[in-house]
């Protein structure tokens, strides 16, 4: 069993591009509260269903490949459950969920002031970050930065992958027109401190208003068509 989870922590590094050795620490949390009624974290088992209920969890977003719907159904048994297919890839579109999450957040809510959302992806690191931080970008008016900051303070290993860090800064500017001429932007401030990126955050601004804030593309440029793989997350 350890060399499968050892094996499984791997391949979520490779394709988020990381280098980094934190096999350990997504295997340990299963599920981190972000808020009192916010939790985020890795897909569940039957076996863990009471941890969630327990946690008095009402609803849940399972968001995977959709390949993985059949197997997530057993959800629906104890939770209002949602079900997003989306493949972590940083050239998956996952806007189209953003308004998903946000009515079923919202329906949630309005059912019950109490209820609680648990929102998971394969291992709580990328996909399942993203719909919580664009949600907590919509319900709290918090930048991009601000909000992924607040969720790494709550589950330290979380990391959009640079595709899905690029659609919540435009998030951030159709939420907060205003900001759009901050400098440097939010997606600039991840990209150089949480993702490390070798180079000057002025150079990362330039590049990714050129590309229209698309990090990849940004990122490529910068490094004559390759993205280095020292971009990565680093522990909090």
């Amino acid at each position: 069993m350890k060399a499968k989870l050892d094996r499984l922590a791997s391949r979520v590094l490779s394709r988020l591009g990381l280098g980094l050795d934190f096999s350990v620490d997504l295997r340990e949390s299963f599920f981190s509260e972000i808020t009192p009624t916010l939790y985020m974290g890795a897909r569940p088992s039957r076996e863990r269903v009471q941890e969630l209920k327990g946690a008095g969890v009402t609803h849940v977003v399972s968001c995977l490949m959709e390949d993985d719907r059949q197997k997530m159904s057993f959800l629906e048994e104890d939770f209002h459950h949602l079900f997003v297919g989306v493949h972590d890839g940083m050239h998956e579109d996952i806007t189209g969920a953003f308004s998903e999450v946000f009515d079923f957040a919202a329906a949630t809510t309005a059912r019950d002031r109490k209820a609680k959302l648990f929102v998971h992806c394969e291992v709580g690191v990328s996909r399942s970050a993203t719909l919580v931080i664009a949600s907590l970008m919509k319900a709290e008016e918090l930048s991009f930065f601000d909000a992924v900051s607040l969720v790494r303070s709550k589950r330290f290993q979380v990391l959009p992958n640079i595709g899905f860090a690029s659609q919540l800064q435009r998030l951030e500017h159709e939420l907060q027109p205003q900001l759009v001429t901050s400098t440097p932007s939010s997606l600039a401030r991840y990209l150089r401190q949480i993702c490390n990126a070798p180079v000057e955050i002025e150079v990362l601004e330039s590049a990714l208003q050129r590309h229209h804030y698309d990090a990849p593309a940004a990122l490529r440029m910068i490094f004559g068509g390759e993205i280095p793989r020292v971009v990565q997350g680093v522990r909090s």
